[in-house]
């Protein structure tokens, strides 16, 4: 993540790991927290990731799966607050027209219309080609 958590989300988060901590033995993943919180998962995976930067959370990852536990919390007073940092809202709001845009660009790119024109261009051009092709012919060695 490109800026630090603000107060709130940190707060949020880690809110969110204790819940998740008392509730089941093991460390919580980025995955059970987004689902606690009702975000997307990358999104928490991020502010999970720049937490543990910031030694608020200590984050332990193997090569299928990342781990949350509290670190020092008290960290999180050190984080922006209010409107000096993005709110959770604002970058999902960020993140949701980014993911339309990915979206539209793709339906367009992948629409029938587009692939027929495509088409259609390709043969216009293969059959200029050929044209061009029949005017220059030259005998073959084996006159008919």
């Amino acid at each position: 993540m490109a800026t630090k958590p603000s107060f709130e989300d940190g707060h949020l988060v880690v809110a969110a790991a204790r819940v998740l901590c008392h509730r089941d033995p093991k460390p919580p993943r980025p995955e059970d927290i987004a689902e606690l919180l009702g975000l997307p998962a990358d999104f928490v995976r991020n502010l999970v990731v720049a937490l543990g930067a910031l030694g608020i959370l200590n984050v332990m990852e193997n090569p299928f799966e990342m781990r949350v536990e509290i670190g020092d919390h008290t960290l999180l007073e050190n984080l922006p607050r209010g409107a000096e940092a993005p709110s959770i809202k604002e970058e999902l709001d960020t993140f949701i027209q980014r993911k339309k845009r990915e979206v539209e660009e793709t339906e367009k790119m992948l629409s029938l219309d587009e692939i027929e024109k495509k088409k259609q261009e390709k043969i216009a051009r293969l059959e200029d080609e050929m044209k061009k092709m029949k005017g220059k012919s030259k005998p073959g060695p084996f006159p008919y």
